[in-house]
């Protein structure tokens, strides 16, 4: 069997374009994940939550409240993804998702978390 060389170039040509299409995927991924950098609050009262890049993996902290003083215990986890899908291993796998068009985070099955907008230092006096 032997193949001409004007089909060997289209071959090439769709196999780089398919190169092209999985390394730009790979990037996207990695952009998702920068999005939820930031401080959440919860929409249902549960604990706040900060989402921030540390080296090349990206980490959730979990402000809880706990004992009689109710004494602030944060306690962080590695934010990972598996086949596209991004959770966190508490103990057990919690999901979370984004929506990039409302900016709202949901765990499941902690519920919707909205992003703190920062204050200005410098308030304006009306």
């Amino acid at each position: 069997m032997s193949i001409s060389r004007v089909k060997m170039l289209q071959v090439s040509k769709c196999l780089i374009g398919l190169a092209v299409m999985v390394l730009q995927s790979c990037d996207v991924a990695e952009n998702r994940r920068d999005l939820l950098c930031g401080n959440w609050e919860s929409v249902e009262g549960k604990p706040d939550v900060l989402i921030y890049k540390e080296g090349k993996a990206y980490k959730v902290t979990v402000f809880k409240r706990s004992g009689i003083r109710h004494k602030l215990k944060p306690e962080t986890y590695l934010l990972q993804e598996e086949n596209g899908n991004l959770f966190m291993n508490t103990g057990f796998r919690i999901d979370v998702t984004y929506n990039e068009a409302t900016d709202v985070l949901t765990f499941s099955p902690n519920g919707d978390y909205v992003r703190v907008k920062p204050q200005p230092e410098n308030p304006v006096e009306k």
